[in-house]
């Protein structure tokens, strides 16, 4: 992303009255340590600062961009698919990116995993429960069930069952209990608090409310990150926004699959609206699976 695309990306917000929070992700962001700190110059210089995060597999940090993370308040999500040789598996680069966590770990600095849930890893989400609970800085695990597109369009991942789904949450809800009972501060699950925020006006996200922009490298706006480069989902540029009256999140929201007989009675807090758009052939998604397994 050029100087003058990332400068007009963050005019967007400037002078806006509510709270703003701005996510660094990529591709990998930390390959650009001189990005990260023009964002947070940028973004320091602002009225009423907006949050940092970003989104890093981990395997490219030093202590000079865990200085940076410090210096500009970053916070620090994590992609991590499940214990070393499941991430060997997947992702790769395991022992890089449990070198990354020890670093985040030796500055104090807290931090949270994203863990894509797959038919190779949701048998083993409750190892990585164990992992995190030797870092003391670990804050928290989100799950994204997998989305058809990328990889999983050419089958070098798969979903998970619905049987396997079910047997592998009861597993990691078991063992986060166990591991939380011995711990000073929690590692939350994303998906156990996503349950007690359902209200009638829920969303499962902010881009499907219109509080979101995702911004390519070359200046094209999209609603998120996980709809990026879908044409469908275009909102024009940083330079010439044409974002509609409905958003298409919304809408595909409204078109979505309804558990109008779920026994959550209204608690769940529904799906990915870019997943269901992309996983067309899901006739009952995961998703329902997913929080049914959690409440019981």
């Amino acid at each position: 992303m050029t100087d003058e695309i990332l400068d007009h990306a963050l005019s967007l917000i400037a002078g806006q009255n509510a709270p703003c929070h701005v996510q660094i992700t990529g591709g990998e962001p930390t390959l650009l340590p001189d990005r990260i700190a023009r964002i947070g110059d940028r973004c320091r210089a602002m009225a009423g600062a907006p949050t940092l995060a970003i989104q890093t597999n981990g395997t490219l940090l030093t202590p000079e961009l865990v200085r940076l993370f410090q210096k500009y308040a970053i916070q620090v999500g994590v992609s991590l698919d499940g214990p070393p040789d499941i991430q060997e598996e997947i992702r790769g680069k395991a022992a890089d990116t449990l070198r990354g966590l020890k670093l985040l770990e030796d500055y104090d600095i807290p931090f949270r995993v994203t863990t894509v849930v797959t038919k190779q890893n949701i048998l083993h989400l409750d190892k990585l429960a164990l992992l995190l609970a030797g870092f003391v800085n670990s804050r928290g695990i989100g799950l994204d069930l997998l989305i058809d597109k990328g990889r999983a369009t050419l089958g070098e991942v798969q979903p998970p069952s619905h049987e396997d789904l079910q047997k592998g949450m009861r597993q990691l809800i078991t063992t986060l209990a166990m591991v939380n009972s011995r711990r000073r501060t929690p590692i939350r699950l994303r998906e156990v608090d996503l349950l007690g925020r359902r209200s009638a006006n829920h969303h499962f996200c902010r881009a499907a409310t219109g509080q979101s922009l995702a911004v390519h490298p070359s200046g094209t706006l999209f609603p998120c990150g996980q709809t990026m480069a879908a044409p469908v989902f275009s909102m024009g540029t940083v330079i010439e926004p044409d974002i509609p009256e409905i958003l298409p999140l919304t809408a595909i929201r409204l078109t979505s699959h309804q558990c109008r007989t779920c026994p959550l009675n209204g608690r769940c807090p529904g799906d990915c609206p870019s997943r269901t758009y992309y996983n067309t052939d899901q006739n009952v998604p995961l998703v329902c699976t997913m929080y049914k397994a959690l409440v019981k």
